[in-house]
């Protein structure tokens, strides 16, 4: 019994997802967009949030290619992918440090003539390396990711030298966006060479390799976490499209490169179990959360509390509350808004 409840919390203290905590603004604006957003909206976004990245793509594979064998000069439509490539990543790139630090100055025109210079001379980098190399330059995003890294942080150094200097708080935000954005780029290092080794073992030696993608999804989702522990509520949105994204898409890399149909059956099973463990962990939080509210209800009536918290504001729609059973998300912001409107008190469902 020892061990087993040695593993199982060993187990649980890994499982970032069920570690995660939400500021009382979350859980009020989730529990507006709950009450009042219509189901039309909610569709809406769900099937336009990916459109950007779906067009990007496709546009990316649309260009036609050339024979490699033809060497530079007859393969010029794959440096104008590649730059179209790095234009977007480069705007990206940038963005992400604006949003992560909001204090410094966002210039629209400027972040398009940072990513149009940077993805220029990333692909010169590019251009010199198939010359001097040969075409294709082998792992070539791994090959001109450093230039990359050093011309981007060359532009923003010009860009925000003197005002990080000159504004509280900036270098601190700077710093984590910084480290998350490393752990991103470690990302693009560790999977490629993955499926690199993945790809010259022989049969034996990919069915024991392939164990340890689940290790390594779990040690990436453990490292995101403990780096962009300063945003708080965006944590699962970034270890989701970051790991959780890259894993997925490297599974598949190696269900298709996999020569037997037991490493298939293999790599399959391994992600369901790790979903199925997901969501013993939910089903457990979900648990404690109905103990908490039936403690909490021995005390005093949910009625009572509804009709104090409505005088304090009204965020919450009284009409779903009149009509529907009250949820775990209503009953909660009822609570914070009785004891913690004007706090930046955390709160778990662990707690």
């Amino acid at each position: 019994m020892k061990l087993k409840h040695f593993i199982a919390t060993l187990w649980e203290s890994t499982q970032v997802e069920q570690q995660g905590r939400y500021s009382t603004e979350g859980i009020l604006e989730l529990t507006t967009y709950a009450n009042e957003a219509s189901w039309m909206r909610v569709v809406a976004v769900l099937v336009a949030t990916p459109v950007p990245c779906l067009v990007t793509t496709v546009l990316i594979d649309a260009l036609p290619l050339a024979d490699p064998l033809e060497g530079v000069e007859a393969n010029s439509m794959y440096f104008l992918r590649s730059y179209y490539t790095y234009l977007v990543m480069t705007f990206l790139a940038i963005h992400q440090f604006h949003i992560s630090v909001p204090v410094l100055p966002n210039i629209l025109w400027r972040n398009i003539g940072s990513s149009l210079v940077v993805a220029s001379a990333t692909v010169g980098v590019l251009y010199a390396l198939a010359t001097v190399v040969g075409f294709p330059v082998p792992f070539s995003l791994l090959a001109v990711t450093p230039a990359w890294l050093l011309l981007i942080t060359l532009t923003l150094t010009l860009e925000w030298a003197k005002k990080v200097k000159e504004t509280p708080g900036a270098a601190t935000m700077l710093v984590n966006s910084v480290k998350l954005w490393m752990c991103q780029v470690l990302l693009v290092f560790t999977y490629p060479s993955y499926f690199y080794i993945f790809t010259m073992l022989s049969k034996g030696g990919k069915t024991a390799f392939a164990m340890l993608l689940p290790f390594l999804k779990v040690f990436m989702k453990n490292l995101f976490a403990r780096t962009v522990v300063h945003l708080r509520d965006e944590m699962p949105e970034v270890v989701v499209f970051n790991v959780e994204l890259f894993n997925a898409l490297f599974v598949s890399y190696c269900v298709q490169n996999s020569p037997s149909l037991w490493i298939t059956l293999e790599l399959m099973g391994v992600d369901i179990a790790t979903v199925v463990f997901s969501l013993r962990g939910a089903v457990s939080t979900r648990r404690s959360l109905k103990d908490l509210e039936r403690r909490i209800s021995q005390r005093s009536s949910w009625e009572s509390l509804d009709d104090r918290s409505s005088s304090v504001t009204t965020r919450t729609s009284t009409m779903r509350r009149s009509s529907t059973r009250l949820t775990t998300l209503d009953r909660a912001s009822m609570l914070l808004h009785l004891g913690q409107t004007h706090t930046t008190t955390m709160i778990t469902p662990m707690n």
